[in-house]
């Protein structure tokens, strides 16, 4: 039975099999560095640098009117919630110190004056960490500290790796090299995440990237080519140059681009950057299109690399469900206008993708009359209540890959509902397969600890969904009202937000189509659920939203 999600990584590792916390770490690294998790598994968070230094970027836009005081608190409560137990920050006597300046009368700030006192001191405390995070860590598993938990300590280190400018498949890569190491060579996480503190602090590179086009540019009469254009022979050249073969390509000229990034996926995602704001010059000075080859190629790399933009990770399998696809299908008030909002989100252009994100949330649960609705708490809570079902959805499929019983009673199953609540059963009587991967082990213990406390741990999940969309909020300001496209967590932002917002929206679509709900309505249902739900009745936490 093949598994319709995604494949959970079981990767021999360089830890002793006996070391439980380190091995769930390590799948849960992975887990994150991978395009094909689904969002329930996936990196819904910043790191605590980045959220530190957003912080220290919306102080400067408060000052220039662009962030209100509910907007930066809702930065300065972030970056706590993450720092708070953080032993990347340093001693505990450092995090106090971080944590009292981001704090003013016991609550987070909403006044951190830009360039003032409390402003420099974080500033100072920040540049000292980051360039010692990930050796604190190592010190503090090497001294076997008490520590956050696996899931936590996980998203602390891919996070902040991701945010240092790696590609994640680079990521994964280099990962997946150190835990497959011989066995009679075996390492501690702390030792790894030496090499890896020693990895994020490296000097950045410089890239040649080339871009090729199938045709020609020609420009209009008294207009010189760009100087990174190479014709068709000089790309030939280069190529050869650099014993690049090219057999089929087929090219008529190009641009050879000089990027700084880590490693050469990123390169080429600087390069395609720099390729639309030329197409986009092109178009609206010129009126004329210029599409390049969907492939470049980095000087020193044999391979070629795709240029086309990944998509972020929304997929809504409502519209799939429910026959909606089509344009002749019945036209909705709510949900196509969402779609259309929100199709930037997943492929376009950071800016883009960050104002119609925001846009398609506002839509559909913002309330014009009432200045205090919170579209973000909204999505984060429907997000929130979907979360029990994804999991266990996802890990009745990995039970029933083991075989015999498990595989009977899934396949059995009439209804995904009937999977989730017999993998529940399943879960709270501690009835388990021998073999699951490391990262089905994670999603197990997730979820027993989630029967155990559903509410505390939704709202938990609520908290740190709401994180994200409150960061894709304040990063739409600062793209429209201050021009801000740079800004220091944008890329971040749309890496974490877009399956989330993703999972939301494919969860109102569903309730539109087959309830005729309408989004506040479902928002409405789903605080309810979380309110009242108990360790009692564990089982409730399967259909919280009730569709």
């Amino acid at each position: 039975m093949s598994r319709p999600f995604r494949p959970a990584f079981n990767i021999p590792t360089m830890i002793s099999p006996v070391n439980h916390f380190e091995q769930l770490v390590c799948a849960r690294i992975l887990d994150f560095l991978s395009s094909k998790t689904h969002w329930n598994r996936g990196l819904w968070n910043v790191g605590t640098i980045l959220a530190l230094q957003e912080v220290l970027e919306a102080s400067e836009a408060q000052r220039d009117g662009h962030l209100s005081e509910k907007t930066i608190k809702a930065a300065t409560t972030t970056a706590i919630r993450l720092s708070e137990q953080d032993p990347g920050l340093g001693t505990d006597q450092e995090r106090a110190t971080l944590v009292g300046l981001l704090k003013s009368n016991g609550e987070p700030r909403d006044d951190l004056l830009y360039e003032g006192l409390e402003y420099e001191a974080i500033a100072e405390l920040v540049q000292q960490a980051a360039s010692t995070y990930l050796q604190n860590w190592s010190r503090a598993l090497g001294a076997g500290q008490q520590l956050p938990l696996p899931e936590r300590t996980a998203r602390a280190i891919a996070a902040h790796m991701l945010d240092a400018g790696f590609h994640s498949d680079f990521l994964h890569r280099w990962w997946t090299r150190q835990i497959r190491r011989d066995e009679q060579n075996l390492r501690s996480l702390s030792e790894v995440l030496q090499e890896a503190g020693t990895l994020v602090i490296s000097p950045v590179n410089e890239y040649a990237v080339l871009v090729a086009f199938p045709s020609p540019l020609i420009p209009p009469q008294g207009l010189l080519p760009p100087q990174s254009w190479r014709n068709a022979t000089e790309v030939a050249e280069w190529l050869a140059n650099n014993t690049i073969e090219t057999e089929t390509v087929r090219q008529q000229g190009g641009l050879l681009l000089t990027v700084s990034a880590r490693e050469p996926e990123s390169a080429v995602q600087v390069a395609a950057e720099l390729v639309e704001t030329f197409y986009a010059r092109v178009l609206l000075s010129l009126r004329k299109e210029i599409k390049p080859l969907p492939f470049a190629w980095v000087a020193g790399a044999r391979k070629r690399f795709s240029l086309e933009r990944r998509l972020r990770g929304i997929k809504i399998g409502a519209m799939r469900r429910e026959n909606r696809i089509w344009p002749e299908s019945e036209a909705d008030a709510y949900i196509d206008p969402a779609i259309e909002l929100l199709t930037p989100l997943q492929v376009g252009s950071p800016s883009a993708a960050i104002a119609g994100g925001w846009a398609a949330i506002e839509s559909l649960l913002g309330e014009p009359k009432n200045k205090r609705a919170d579209p973000a708490e909204r999505l984060a809570t429907i997000v929130a209540c979907s979360f029990p079902r994804a999991e266990l959805t996802d890990l009745a499929y990995a039970f029933a890959e083991q075989g015999g019983r498990f595989r009977d009673e899934v396949l059995a199953a009439a209804t995904n509902k009937d999977r989730a609540e017999l993998t529940a059963r399943w879960i709270i009587a501690d009835v388990l397969p021998n073999s699951l991967s490391w990262s089905d082990k994670a999603a197990v213990e997730r979820m027993k600890d989630l029967f155990a406390h559903p509410q505390s741990r939704l709202k938990s999940i609520r908290d740190h969904v709401n994180d994200t969309f409150a960061r894709l909020y304040r990063q739409r300001n600062l793209v429209l009202h201050a021009g801000l496209t740079q800004a220091v967590a944008l890329r971040a932002t749309l890496r974490t937000a877009a399956p989330l917002v993703g999972a939301g929206l494919d969860r109102i679509s569903h309730a539109r189509f087959v309830k005729n709900m309408r989004p506040v309505q479902l928002a409405g249902r789903a605080r309810t659920s979380l309110d009242n739900v108990t360790a009692e009745s564990p089982l409730k936490c399967i259909d919280l939203l009730g569709i």
